[in-house]
């Protein structure tokens, strides 16, 4: 968690195939676990908390199996609710926007000799984006600890013996 990554990643190699690895995750959740819900779709697993211990911040970790030629390959992308995520590609496109817009009409209007007061874009747009980054990684250390519940779930169900 200390890297600048706002969606962390990892990915696994396995030696079983594809149908045990998502038969381990179907069993796994099946057991009851206090914090931790699921769903799978195909080669696709949902992880997330339970709704009665999700807060505004509360992680999804979205796991993708593939069958490669060793065996099976495991990435999962760890990640704030979908919604959450689309505020904040929301608010970096806006910050992105006003940059470059800001920044060309400012540099335009001072190169022609104008008052350019489109140029506190410039300023205005990097202060932005360091608040929505700050934000962000606020949300990273407020779900630390339900990210580790749910890693915790993810690998015990890739590491189960059928």
């Amino acid at each position: 968690m200390d890297s600048i990554k706002l969606r962390p990643r990892c990915k696994f190699e396995y030696t079983k195939s594809v149908s045990q690895v998502m038969d381990g995750f179907l069993k796994k959740m099946r057991s009851p676990h206090k914090f931790v819900e699921g769903s799978t779709l195909m080669n696709h697993a949902y992880l997330k908390i339970k709704p009665e211990f999700q807060h505004y911040w509360s992680p999804e970790i979205h796991i993708t199996v593939e069958e490669t030629s060793t065996g099976t390959l495991v990435r999962a992308v760890a990640g704030p609710k979908p919604k959450i995520w689309t505020m904040f590609m929301f608010f970096y496109s806006a910050v992105i926007v006003l940059f470059i817009f800001g920044s060309a009409m400012g540099v335009s209007q001072w190169s022609l000799g104008m008052k350019a007061p489109w140029l506190w874009s410039i300023p205005a747009s990097v202060f932005a984006w360091l608040s929505i980054l700050g934000a962000a990684k606020y949300g990273q250390w407020k779900g630390k600890k339900q990210l580790r519940i749910l890693y915790d779930f993810m690998s015990e169900a890739l590491n189960q013996e059928d």
